[in-house]
Formats: structure tokens, sequence, C-alpha cells
């Protein structure tokens, strides 16, 4: 009789297969639009005041919420799968993935706190 390896906590894999491609998805229409709008600043299509206008309205900010969501799903699956792939200690699986989500958070957390303050 052949034995197996338990699959463990991650089982199949269909639901962080999902939300990276999602995830992937969201970012493939999202990421086009700031660098649209990098180039239209550099070319002179857009001053300061027109580039702070145009962050400033409700959707903009909803956008960026929605972008930074996506972006922050699709690393953490990514580099959970990677951690998981290539660390072979547990306890060291354990203080990656904790020191990865503390870095990823707070870089959320300053990013959505800078784009919904601005303007008041």
């Amino acid at each position: 009789m052949t034995s197996f390896k338990e699959p463990g906590a991650a089982h199949s894999g269909l639901f962080e297969w999902y939300w990276q491609r999602l995830s992937a998805v969201v970012l493939a229409l999202l990421l086009p639009l700031p660098f649209l709008l990098l180039v239209s600043v550099y070319s002179g299509g857009v001053d300061q005041q027109g580039l702070l206008d145009l962050l400033d309205h409700f959707f903009s900010r909803l956008l960026h919420t929605l972008l930074i969501a996506a972006l922050m799903i699709h690393a953490y699956m990514g580099l959970k799968v990677i951690i998981e792939d290539y660390v072979h200690v547990a306890g060291m699986r354990v203080c990656l993935t904790g020191a990865m989500m503390l870095v990823m958070s707070a870089f959320s957390i300053w990013w959505l706190a800078m784009i919904w303050a601005w303007g008041g």
C-alpha cells in the first residue's frame, strides 16, 4: 500500500488560485490608469493643480482603494505560495508570513490614509 502526504491546510488551493486570478484581472484593468496619468503629467498635458483636482474626486479615491486591495491580495497570495514552497521550517514560514502581512498592512494603511486624507 502506497502512502501519500496529506495536502495540509491548503487542501486543493482552488481558493488561492481564484483570488490570485481575480486580483490579476482587477490589476490589469486598473494599473494602466496611473501610468496614463503619469504620462500626461510628464508630457505637460496636466499640471500639478489639474492632477490634484483629478485625484480629489470620490471616484478616483474609490479606484485607488480597489487598486490597493487587489494589489495586496495578489502580492499576498503569490508571496505566500513562494514561502510555502521554499521555506521548509514551519516556524520560519510562520515568521516570514507574519512579517509579510505586517509590512503589507502598514503599506496599505499608509496608502489609504494618504488617499482619503488629502483635500479635506
